[in-house]
């Protein structure tokens, strides 16, 4: 029974001091990425509505971007506002302090899939997306359409999956002192961040060829406790050219440059594209489509032609013949009757008493040659 009291004591004073000790964070570290790409039809939808799937791969060096964070917690405490003083803080702490940095590392290969939907509004459309990188992405865009040429903004949510890396320092209730430094710890969390991302894009198209431009933005939503920081903006600019290779196969390549804080400094890359398209048949397909029509239906298309030259032709040709058909239609009742008034055969009477005559003649000559 004494044996119970006495661990139950211990307990009870290890549950003590532990109660007095808290965890201070110094500075973290995080992985983020490039904000994600959106852009649009690279292509003249004449009048359609039109789907695309869409595989990448993106290439970059990781590189690490510095910002300055600070805890009150630990700074005030240095500085004596638990009673201490300036002096007894060793000078390396005080260095450590003013130089204090969380770390932002972003990531240099990725593997990404997206689905586009384009709803075509005449000469705008409305577009929707979801996508897989480094996360989840989903987004709503509206931009315009034009045989050469496109634009659009967007603006969607981005939820990508990093671990930060904390570390700190175990410090008592009353504040951290020097001998707090000597008991530092390190831990990690794994997070799934959701971030609005937004942006803008401009294309230009023509034949098999595409030009597109993105620039994409957001700020990773990393909250770490008793620390205060302006987190930076990740800005990420796409540049590619792409070109269709068959029906609506397409692939596309081009550079990645991200931008934190620094403008002058930018962190860069390149991605690859795989696309295909469903619906909005592409320009150079409805071409050659149109003459294989033309050629295999040549009757439908000649022969309108061929009687529209004889419905021209026609008139002059028969122009006379319509002219004189009405003069042989509008004759008159009197007309007729002179007509027949005229006939010759009234007018053969006196020919057939000639004939008469002579026949007459030489029967009269005969009588008389007989007589004699």
């Amino acid at each position: 029974m004494k044996g119970f009291f006495g661990i139950l004591a211990i307990a009870m004073t290890s549950l003590l001091f532990s109660a007095c000790t808290i965890a201070h964070v110094n500075n973290f570290k995080f992985d983020a990425s490039p904000s994600p790409e959106v852009s649009g039809p690279e292509k003249d939808l004449d009048g359609e509505s039109m789907a695309r799937v869409s595989a990448s791969f993106t290439a970059a060096d990781e590189d690490e971007v510095t910002f300055p964070v600070s805890s009150h917690v630990l700074d005030a405490s240095r500085f004596g506002s638990n009673g201490g003083s300036l002096e007894r803080v060793n000078p390396d702490s005080v260095r450590r302090v003013y130089s204090n940095n969380a770390v932002l590392k972003i990531d240099g290969y990725n593997v990404s899939a997206s689905l586009d939907f384009f709803v075509n509004l005449n000469l705008f459309y409305f577009q929707l997306g979801i996508g897989v990188y480094d996360g989840l992405y989903y987004y709503a865009g509206f931009g315009a359409n034009h045989k050469y040429y496109e634009w659009g903004v967007f603006i969607g949510e981005f939820n990508q999956f990093t671990t930060i890396d904390y570390f700190g320092y175990w410090c008592g209730i009353d504040g951290c002192t020097e001998e707090d430094m000597d008991d530092s710890y390190v831990a990690n969390d794994f997070l799934v961040l959701g971030d609005v991302f937004f942006g803008a894009y401009v294309g230009a198209h023509v034949w098999r060829l595409s030009l597109n431009n993105t620039v994409s933005m957001y700020v990773p939503g990393v909250d770490v406790g008793q620390m205060e920081y302006d987190m930076p903006v990740v800005v990420t600019n796409y540049t590619s050219l792409g070109i269709r290779i068959i029906d609506n196969w397409s692939v596309r390549g081009g550079t990645v440059i991200t931008f934190v804080r620094d403008w002058s400094e930018p962190h860069l890359g390149f991605k690859f594209s795989l696309n295909y398209d469903i619906g909005a048949e592409s320009s150079i397909k409805k071409k050659n489509r149109a003459p294989a029509e033309t050629g295999a239906l040549p009757p439908a298309e000649t022969q309108p032609v061929k009687v529209a030259e004889e419905q021209t032709a026609a008139p002059a040709e028969t122009e006379p013949a319509a002219e004189t058909e009405p003069v042989a239609e509008k004759e008159t009742p009197a007309e007729s009757e002179t007509a027949a008034e005229a006939d010759p055969a009234p007018e053969a009477e006196p020919a057939t008493e000639p004939a008469e005559t002579s026949a007459d003649e030489p029967a009269e000559a005969q009588a008389e040659e007989s007589a004699e």
